[in-house]
């Protein structure tokens, strides 16, 4: 039984042995594309090493216990299923055959990157899922193997398996090996517009260095569009690259610095040419939109990868609009709780999962701006409604799951426990990712339409116990942080759970500790992957999304938004963005804030009214108004821009609107 082939005894009706990727890459080499010649582990060779080690029953059975809405059950059976695999020996025959096709490559590095036996097809796209590792000597060849077979289980491709009803299906690895290009630049292709879906249009991204740095989104690239028919220029978009990602002499990768080479172009336009048509070569020979990873060393270029375009539905895709509903000061803790929870949990309780989420943090502040499509909202708003109308028993559902959460929680709200140890902080997180769903459906249930009153009356006296906590969740673990890690204490609001558990073992590295001072300056959490600001809107184009502008005209001197508590009241504006600035307001101001939050209730008892950016009739802004019986307008959407510290203005809560009355 043949164990390995070459790339050139490979071909793209080979997936079920080579896998997407290896298929791909021995397609393209029949067809005399250039590729960096390598070979592939077939499937076959992983599907013996299960059998002859016994490992398919207890494999099964740890996937047997996963809850795809719990998600502390996928990482307790990647976690089960990777350390076995990772415990046994390769059989010897298998060992042997791999070790004498990589002395017949004659490279010192090779990149080994997984590729399952569904990967890279338009319907099951599972590109990204698995691992791949760079600059693999023979030293360290069997060790990467077994990292790859062991990556088919790991958490995001546990949950892609389930995502994607495969959970019962016999998915294989195989493993790519392949020479490495020393790349002098490198970057990504699409050979049909990724955005507009212009047939006609080619776009290209380049760097300096390997491809890795694009991919990462550690720099920014170069775009070219080009127009297939010549092929013609139409564009060039130039980015100055102060750093590029290198190969070093002892396998691994360096950041080099590169002055003034980085402001020039990363590829002259013969070159734009020549890859558009290496390109234009490959989406013909493959007859659909293709994705490609491309390199170039000593003047050649190389295809690393291709892949269909899985994004593309046959039309042109119009963008969606996402638009800021709240802001508040959080961790990226916080945020990794509420994208979790929102991207992946929250089918059980609100009848679907959140498919367009945009988590910001701008400047050194930490305040968190969450980005919803407004119309995905509604959606969701109206099948709970529908939900909880058809089973009144549905609402019970939720307030069992919020109190089975809470009730663990509580005791760290109160400050009757403190979190101490990191094995704790775990425990902790689980409990508040557990929590979070039926929290937010708590809030939200109030100010649906058509649901009892008798349920919307439960659901606002949980909150009304329950609200004053939302803030101090993210506290307790911040005050964890500082107190157990000194040393790191200030990134305690810019560092991922991930991170914070690592450090049970060692320090952070540089590389790590240069990611987090990033951070510190900003950062975009856009549907469940970590970016730079700098990266954000391409990453908006490459997913057809673009955010709300809040515009206002020059002469303007009222705003409007939605009456939370009627009356009219005049008084001098305060600008209340951050808790820090509390104490800074004065007895019969008017308060204007993005929204408000528990802790601003010193200051809201000392203001003559309310107005907020953000908000409906039942946030907290809202719900203090009318306790408290003080004119309230909320959702005026730029009420923190239009109006200065100072201003003498109006509210006029009854029409909704707010008045400037001078400056």
């Amino acid at each position: 039984m043949e164990f390995v082939k070459r790339f050139k005894e490979i071909s793209k009706s080979d997936t079920l042995l080579a896998g997407g990727k290896g298929a791909s890459l021995g397609e393209m080499t029949r067809a005399g594309i250039p590729v960096p010649e390598g070979y592939v582990i077939l499937s076959g060779a992983f599907d013996k090493f299960i059998k002859e080690t016994n490992l398919d029953e207890e494999i099964d059975a740890a996937l047997d216990n996963v809850d795809i809405k719990e998600v502390h059950t996928i990482e307790n059976a990647s976690e089960k299923i990777q350390a076995l695999i990772l415990s046994k020996d390769m059989p010897k025959d298998i060992k042997k055959e791999i070790l004498n096709f990589f002395k017949q490559l004659g490279s010192k590095f090779v990149a080994v990157r997984s590729s399952a036996t569904s990967e890279d097809s338009a319907a099951a796209a599972w590109a990204g899922q698995l691992e791949s590792f760079l600059n693999t000597t023979e030293e360290t060849l069997f060790c990467n193997i077994g990292k790859c077979w062991a990556s088919l289980f790991n958490p995001r491709a546990i949950f892609y398996r389930f995502e994607q009803k495969m959970s019962k299906d016999r998915i294989s690895v195989a493993v790519v090996v392949q020479k490495m290009v020393d790349s002098e630049e490198s970057g990504i292709a699409f050979s049909v517009h990724p955005v507009t879906q212009d047939k006609n249009q080619i776009i290209i991204e380049a760097g300096f260095g390997l491809g890795e740095a694009i991919v990462s989104g550690s720099i920014i690239p170069d775009s070219y569009i080009v127009d297939k028919q010549g092929p013609n220029i139409l564009k060039l978009n130039v980015n100055r690259q102060k750093r590029a990602l290198y190969k070093n002499n002892r396998g691994g990768n360096e950041w080099r610095d590169l002055g003034e080479k980085g402001a020039r172009q990363a590829l002259p336009e013969k070159e734009i040419l020549e890859l558009s048509r290496l390109i234009v070569k490959i989406e013909n020979h493959y007859g659909f939109p293709c994705d490609i990873e491309w390199a170039k060393e000593k003047g050649r270029f190389y295809i690393v990868q291709s892949r269909p375009i899985t994004t593309l539905a046959g039309k042109k895709i119009a963008r969606t609009k996402l638009s800021k509903v709240f802001s508040r000061e959080h961790t990226l803790v916080y945020c990794s709780v509420w994208n979790d929870d929102n991207l992946k949990l929250s089918e059980e309780l609100m009848g679907r999962n959140i498919n367009n989420l945009l988590l910001m943090k701008e400047g050194k502040s930490n305040k968190i701006s969450a980005w919803y499509d407004q119309a995905e909202l509604d959606n969701i708003f109206s099948d709970v409604s529908k939900a909880i109308n058809k089973n009144p028993r549905h609402f019970n559902k939720i307030k069992n799951k919020f109190y089975e959460y809470y009730n663990v929680l509580l005791p760290y709200f109160k400050g009757k426990r403190k979190l101490e140890s990191l094995d704790e902080f775990k425990a902790y997180y689980g409990n508040w990712l557990g929590w979070w769903s039926p929290m937010g459906m708590v809030m939200m249930v109030p100010g649906l339409e058509g649901v009892a009153e008798e349920i919307k009356e439960a659901a606002l006296k949980i909150r009304e116990e329950s609200q004053k906590y939302a803030d101090s969740i993210d506290d307790i673990f911040v005050n964890f942080f500082k107190a157990k890690f000194p040393k790191y204490k200030k990134y305690a609001y810019v560092i991922l759970p991930k991170e914070v558990l690592a450090l049970n073992d060692r320090e952070l590295t540089k590389d790590e500790i240069g990611a987090l001072k990033k951070r510190l300056k900003g950062y975009a959490f856009l549907n469940g992957r970590l970016i730079t600001l700098d990266n954000l809107e391409t990453e908006l184009d490459k997913n057809s999304l673009f955010l709300e502008e809040s515009t206002i005209g020059k002469n303007r001197k009222i705003i409007t938004g939605m009456p939370a508590y009627l009356g009219k009241v005049t008084g001098k504006a305060r600008l209340l963005l951050y808790k820090k600035d509390i104490s800074k307001v004065k007895e019969g101001e008017i308060i204007i804030s993005e929204m408000t939050t528990p802790d601003f209730i010193p200051a809201l008892k000392k203001a003559a009214g309310i107005v907020t950016d953000e908000g409906g009739i039942i946030c907290h802004a809202a719900i203090v108004a009318r306790e408290m019986k003080k004119p309230c307008v909320v959702g005026t959407k730029v009420a923190t821009k239009f109006f200065k510290d100072g201003d003498k203005i109006e509210i006029d809560a009854n029409q909704g609107i707010v008045k400037l009355l001078k400056r």
